[in-house]
């Protein structure tokens, strides 16, 4: 599926490269190739992306410097080192997991797809309130990243978010204090940066903020009534069932977070 992704997406960047983007854009699209190019192959030698994980940060972060410009590559950027320099490498090591710890295609995509849909649809329509989503998304998974790789490091004091029910640390839709407040100071992280590069006002920070707390407790209910139990979903007009992995869960909960982030900018910022 993320090799599907990236064909598509990288069609896409041609259409849109030819169509709709301005000349600044072309040089940063042109210039955003190469710059996501030598990071993602940076981050693979250095085992924070599997082989299909360098393809997948190579498109979506030429679609972030393309279309964001260079201010919102580097939230983006801070997102990933940050999520590298918080997780439990030690553990990998003692597991010897190591090709684990690498960040596959999908799970790229999980926290990129509306990233990229989002400037997408900024670009197109020239709406920049899809630009306040994208930044919902990064603030978003970064509060998720950081609540599951802190949160399940708590020793006790854990709890099913559906209905508290005591629970193994890393538990799916388990929730901790330590997590919880992980989610805090990562989402304020990103709302803060975003707000002073792109010089925006305080009630956007407080909307992305809002959303990207949100979107990350929505992860953890998704993961308590789905992954947890087992229980799958039934597509609608195809009547075709489905499990929800971590993945898909991550993809809805982002997009969930940038929408709330749309929405709260439209009608109370």
């Amino acid at each position: 599926m993320d090799r599907k992704l990236n064909a598509i997406f990288l069609f896409t960047a041609v259409v849109i490269f030819i169509t709709a983007a301005n000349t600044s854009q072309q040089w940063n699209i042109l210039l955003g190739v190469l710059l996501a190019t030598i990071f993602s192959f940076s981050a693979f030698v250095f085992r924070g992306l599997s082989l299909d994980g360098m393809f997948s940060a190579i498109v979506i972060g030429t679609f972030t410097f393309g279309l964001g410009g260079w201010k919102l590559a580097g939230v983006l950027l801070l997102f990933f080192l940050s999520s590298v320099i918080i997780s439990d490498r030690s553990k990998w090591r003692a597991e010897n997991i190591s090709q684990s710890a690498r960040r596959g295609g999908l799970q790229v995509w999980a926290n990129g797809f509306w990233l990229v849909v989002f400037l997408i649809c900024a670009t197109i329509f020239n709406a920049p309130v899809f630009f306040v989503g994208a930044i919902a998304v990064i603030a978003t998974a970064t509060a998720d990243t950081w609540a599951t790789e802190l949160g399940s490091r708590t020793p006790e004091h854990t709890y099913l978010i559906t209905n508290f029910e005591h629970v193994k640390p890393g538990t799916d839709g388990g929730v901790s204090i330590k997590g919880t407040t992980a989610a805090f100071v990562a989402a304020t992280m990103i709302s803060g940066v975003s707000v002073y590069v792109f010089s925006l006002h305080f009630s956007v920070f407080i909307l992305i903020f809002g959303a990207a707390v949100l979107g990350c407790l929505i992860d953890s209910y998704l993961g308590a009534l789905f992954q947890q139990n087992k229980r799958s979903v039934t597509l609608p007009v195809i009547n075709e069932e489905i499990a929800l992995s971590n993945n898909l869960v991550n993809t809805i909960s982002t997009g969930i977070g940038g929408v709330l982030a749309i929405i709260s900018k439209l009608f109370f910022a």
